[in-house]
């Protein structure tokens, strides 16, 4: 029996219309779920064969190929990466990160210190406590968890928003990599072709989605149609360049990486 091809994935929303195609490739794909920020480190150790990563991890490995066409962005507002303060943003001094997407953890430093010039002091968000019973100014929260919470009696920041108000860009959370000594035969064209049916059967992802966090299926439909976009056109690999030019800037990521693109 041939080995299955071993993707990993987040398990969150936004990535149900990239691998909602891959169903019926059960007996040759295998997906496994987990966190954005260690997919990055299953594929190092050959865990998996493709792996849909933060973007700034594709900067900080530099030995990563990344699948044309696709990713997950936005232009504006995202709705799944947020900030929530008890104060307001330009007085923020402490804030919680969830580490569970290293890029987002980046973006907020950016957003921070180049558009409201402020360096607060950075912990990690123990997610055993309510968002309520932070000790911290601010939080970011991020995935299925930005949004089911609710807004009230917080100030918040949409990153998504706050990125496209200051470069006019679009902004790339994630996209789908191989390592670049790995040939991986077709696999370009399977998760084109996977993309492509999750779009196109988008409103039946919305009705299971909303089923599984309890939210309207109108919400989750909006979020999947016109928060989160799924391609990497020339506009948004300006996005991921500029972003990429800032985290160097900050001393967030190496210099001299570029983006390569897998031609399997």
């Amino acid at each position: 029996m041939a080995k299955k091809l071993r993707l990993g994935v987040v398990p969150y929303m936004n990535a149900k219309p990239l691998i909602y195609g891959l169903n019926k490739y059960t007996e040759t794909v295998e997906l496994l779920f987990e966190v954005p920020s260690l997919l990055s480190g299953m594929l190092n150790d050959n865990r998996i064969d493709v792996a849909l990563i933060p973007s700034i991890e594709y900067f900080r490995n530099g030995n990563y190929a990344i699948i044309p066409d696709i990713s997950l962005s936005s232009i504006g507002a995202v709705e799944s990466v947020k900030i929530f303060s008890r104060v307001p943003i330009q007085n923020i001094r402490t804030a919680a990160l969830d580490k569970s997407s290293l890029t987002s953890c980046t973006l907020t430093k950016i957003i921070f210190e180049e558009r409201y010039h402020i360096s607060p002091q950075y912990t990690q968000w123990n997610k055993q406590y309510d968002i309520s019973n932070i000790n911290t100014d601010a939080l970011l929260l991020i995935g299925d968890n930005a949004m089911k919470v609710a807004d009230n009696g917080y100030v918040t920041l949409d990153l998504g928003l706050a990125w496209f108000e200051y470069t006019r860009l679009p902004f790339v959370y994630a996209v789908w990599v191989v390592k670049r000594d790995n040939h991986i035969t077709g696999i370009n064209n399977l998760l084109k072709d996977a993309k492509e049916a999750g779009i196109k059967y988008v409103n039946t992802i919305a009705v299971d989605e909303s089923q599984r966090l309890q939210l309207t299926k109108e919400r989750c439909l909006n979020y999947l149609t016109n928060s989160i976009r799924y391609d990497l056109g020339k506009e948004e690999i300006r996005g991921l360049q500029t972003f990429y030019n800032h985290a160097v800037s900050l001393g967030l990521a190496a210099k001299g990486v570029e983006i390569v693109f897998n031609d399997k």
